[in-house]
């Protein structure tokens, strides 16, 4: 798997500013030193998260245990949802008690490094050694570094095996034009062969299903410069072409501009949907929405003539050192602990996490032990290894703006009720005016 950085050009110059590491003596900040009796200083470190609430009870606070236990350096976890946690992060923010190590969802990335809360996590890295070719991607702004994932989560294609063997489908197509042909058979066997959830409630439909199909076929947004092109993309226009002619043949599930993720998933268990693009970590509720459906791991067809590597749409778990910390040089240790150990060689710590949350490691140490999972999973796994994990949402500036304005064009597109140069052009005009182009 080659190693992506997800970047976003633009950042004013402000960020520039000088860092102060976590050894300065007596600044007002986040962290707490407190003195034992020999009179030597050990640090305490927050970190704000959701992941103790979606992970195993004790699971997360096991971690931080060990490390304290390896290093002398004491983890405070400050838990909530995630739905919460973006507002427990700015308000910390705003009143100076922000913590060192705050997780970070991908749509907040570019708005957190822009207001000032998270660090430049390349000088912290560059400025320690750490070895970050072992790190598949990361999540940058202007070139630099503002967050780490530590797990992917992958987001496949799914088939319904039972539909595809009574449409008489035979071997998982592989291209565009085979895609196309299993969709026929699969609607003439009265099904509806793939949906698109872009519900504007939560717009990451546009990414996960639409973006998703696109990355496999190595067609991206932005161009190699990393600035973004879309209106004079030749690809992306003949991707959304490829899109509509499948709506136009009826071979998309009726009403995605109100399909959510939830409905979408719903659909495919009640055996109306043959294939769709979801998250990898769904296969087990889908065990048990659908115990008797044969669930097939597909790969995502690929253009036609397209031989490069492909890509993988993945959401994931990234951490941020915060500006206002007096300990970065510690807090990015631990987060390099997350991903390489104490002895920066071994990733078993990403490899549990991994399997504990059916995601996948960003570390290339880590080696997970799918043995007793699901083989679907593991078949997924191997075709994640064998691509690259891609988000071109990741770092962009108002994120969820931008996405929510991408559906509202592209269904009146698949509607035909525009062109596909109109609505490419739109899209890029979005992209720009929040830019301020």
């Amino acid at each position: 798997m080659k190693k992506v950085t997800l970047l976003k050009k633009g950042l004013s110059a402000v960020l520039a500013g000088t860092m102060v590491l976590g050894l300065a003596a007596c600044a007002s900040g986040s962290g707490g030193d407190s003195k034992d009796e020999g009179g030597d200083k050990s640090v305490t470190l927050k970190w704000q998260q959701w992941w103790a609430v979606e992970c195993p009870e004790g699971y997360v606070q096991d971690i931080v245990d060990k490390y304290e236990k390896e290093t002398g350096v004491k983890i405070e976890l400050l838990s909530a949802p995630f739905a919460d946690t973006k507002t427990q992060i700015t308000s910390g923010a705003s009143t100076g008690t922000v913590a060192d190590i705050v997780s970070v969802d991908s749509s907040w990335v570019y708005d957190f490094a822009d207001q000032g809360i998270l660090t430049n996590q390349s000088d912290l890295m560059d400025k320690d050694g750490f070895d970050q070719d072992i790190i598949d991607s990361e999540w940058q702004v202007d070139g630099s570094t503002y967050a780490v994932p530590v797990v992917n989560f992958a987001y496949p294609m799914y088939a319904n095996q039972d539909i595809l063997d009574e449409a008489g489908v035979t071997e998982l197509p592989k291209t565009w034009s085979e895609f196309e042909a299993a969709c026929q058979k699969i609607k003439d066997a009265g099904y509806y062969p793939f949906a698109l959830n872009l519900d504007t409630t939560s717009p990451s439909g546009i990414q996960n299903s639409y973006m998703g199909f696109a990355w496999a076929s190595g067609i991206k947004i932005k161009d190699e410069d990393g600035n973004y092109n879309i209106a004079d993309n030749a690809d992306m226009k003949a991707f959304a072409e490829y899109m509509k002619g499948l709506n136009d043949k009826g071979y998309i599930y009726p009403g995605m501009s109100s399909l959510t993720e939830a409905d979408m998933s719903s659909k495919f268990c009640s055996g109306e949907i043959a294939f769709h693009i979801n998250s990898a970590a769904l296969l087990t509720s889908y065990r048990k929405e659908a115990p008797d459906m044969n669930i097939t791991g597909a790969p995502i067809p690929v253009k036609d003539d397209y031989t490069g590597d492909k890509g993988m749409c993945v959401a994931s778990w990234a951490l941020g050192v915060t500006e206002k910390s007096e300990h970065k040089a510690e807090a990015m240790k631990f987060i390099e602990y997350l991903l390489s150990g104490a002895d920066g060689k071994d990733g078993s710590i990403c490899a549990d996490l991994a399997v504990t949350q059916s995601a996948f490691p960003n570390s290339t140490l880590a080696k997970p032990d799918y043995s007793g999972a699901d083989e679907v999973f593991q078949d997924i796994y191997d075709m994640y290894q064998g691509g690259y994990p891609i988000n071109e949402f990741t770092g962009m500036k108002e994120a969820n703006t931008i996405m929510t304005d991408y559906i509202n064009e592209l269904v009146p597109y698949m509607d035909g009720k525009q062109d596909v140069d109109t609505f490419l052009g739109k899209v890029q005009k979005d992209i720009d005016e929040v830019y301020g182009k």
